[in-house]
């Protein structure tokens, strides 16, 4: 809602409009400025974007409060119930600013701002290394408005009355061919709303996804999604992206070299480094082995174990290499 915007002039109505002349006025402008039927599809935006806020009792009251447009608009009147008591009475402007609208003189010429749906989301998915170690498909469950089964995305009670579609004439496809998304192929409007989505046209759904090569990760970024956010209330084809910010938790003591080897540092005394010892390693799948430290083991020396590293594929392992830090300043690390 932005109460910069005059809702009642761009329906061509004044502020007494009932309910049935709102109706109407959006019905007759939806046909002449959709863009199946060749009309401008800014224009069509804000058509749609008009009757959703005049139309919705609650919304309506809010806008006709807080704009200059609205029905009860009072400058000098607080807004306590919108936004928690701004009071604002010699400088307009600050309405505007604090509802992220933009005064731009009101004696000018007003001009619409494009109407623009949220559609994309945003979700966080957490992995670390030991994640990536083990290479399984991360689950990822968000939310997201989909076009209402019952009513096919229409908002209409399919079981209610119907009438002739006016956008297509009845013919259930535009002047192109193609399918009608007014009545989506019927020819028909119900005029009953639909009561699964009291005919908000969609409705929350559960979604999951499988996050694959899980393996290849190494570092954090952002993967976009396209086509998986919430649909369009009014344009059916219309989806949003989802922004799938992937976390990567790194685990204390290992590294990742610029070719691919999976290193944990191990500190071990030098005792252990000079005659030797077997090192009880706990790996990044939960499973335990010893690991053999030979003789004569110097500060900075790799001890490679096989194929105990980061997947190279789904079947192939690279090797796991224990990088020995000698310590001989401290009491002597229980390794055995």
């Amino acid at each position: 809602m932005d109460p910069n915007k005059n809702y009642y002039n761009v329906l061509g109505l004044d502020k007494n409009v009932t309910k049935e002349q709102l109706k109407k006025s959006y019905k007759k402008l939806a046909i002449i400025h959709h863009p199946d039927k060749g009309g401008d599809e800014n224009k069509f935006k804000a058509i749609s974007e008009a009757y959703s806020i005049l139309s919705d009792d609650t919304k309506k009251l809010q806008y006709d409060t807080m704009s200059p447009h609205g029905k009860t608009y009072n400058p000098h009147k607080g807004f306590g119930g919108f936004g928690g008591g701004f009071h604002f009475g010699t400088n307009i402007e600050d309405i505007f600013n604090a509802f992220g609208g933009n005064a731009q003189g009101f004696g000018s010429t007003h001009q619409y701002q494009e109407f623009r749906e949220n559609l994309d989301i945003n979700i966080n998915a957490i992995i670390s290394l030991r994640d990536v170690y083990k290479g399984n498909p991360l689950k990822v469950e968000y939310k997201r408005y989909k076009h209402c089964k019952d009513c096919d995305g229409t908002g209409f009670d399919r079981t209610s009355e119907s009438d002739i579609c006016e956008m297509c004439e009845g013919r259930g496809h535009n002047f192109l061919g193609g399918k009608c998304k007014y009545c989506q192929g019927t020819g028909k409007i119900h005029t009953g709303t639909c009561k699964s989505c009291n005919g908000e046209k969609v409705v929350i759904s559960d979604e999951t996804f499988n996050l694959n090569n899980i393996h290849m990760i190494r570092r954090s970024g952002t993967e976009l999604l396209r086509g998986y956010g919430h649909q369009s209330k009014y344009f059916r084809e219309k989806s949003g992206t989802v922004n799938l910010s992937i976390i990567y938790e790194h685990i204390p003591n290992y590294e990742i070299t610029k070719d691919d080897k999976l290193i944990y540092n191990l500190d071990l005394h030098y005792d252990d480094a000079i005659n030797g010892t077997k090192y009880r390693y706990e790996h990044l799948d939960g499973k335990t082995f010893y690991v053999s430290i030979p003789k004569k083991t110097k500060d900075k020396d790799l001890v490679k174990i096989k194929e105990k590293g980061l997947l190279r594929d789904i079947d192939n392992r690279n090797d796991l290499y224990f990088k020995i830090n000698v310590i001989i300043d401290y009491e002597k690390i229980q390794t055995k």
